[in-house]
């Protein structure tokens, strides 16, 4: 199920089996800076060495803010990337765990 305007082409995914929406309803230009920001951060929890929530907890407290991709808007999304990619604690939690970081060619501002 998903929850969609039409109007605005935003839309949001549901849990499943479920009417909990998985984050706030994003238009096309949120939802690819989402998944842009999903694909820089994800591989230090998805490598299996930190737990998804501490790697989440890790971001947090570098932005000071709560951190949920599905609920960023764009701005936050830039944020979420420049920390993963520029900052030196994300790089060094990175190789203490054995994961990788991906990075984009393109500018994040």
């Amino acid at each position: 199920m998903v929850y969609l305007c039409r109007k605005c082409d935003a839309y949001v995914g549901c849990h499943n089996n479920s009417r909990k929406p998985l984050g706030i309803m994003a238009n096309k230009e949120t939802r690819d800076w989402r998944m842009k920001a999903h694909k820089v951060f994800d591989p230090l929890w998805k490598s299996g060495k930190i737990k998804r929530e501490r790697a989440y907890g890790f971001l947090q407290r570098r932005l000071g803010y709560k951190v949920h991709i599905a609920e960023s808007d764009i701005d936050r999304c830039k944020a979420i990337i420049d920390a993963c990619q520029n900052d030196k604690w994300f790089e060094e939690l990175l190789k203490t765990k054995g994961a990788s970081v991906i990075s984009y060619s393109e500018p994040v501002r």
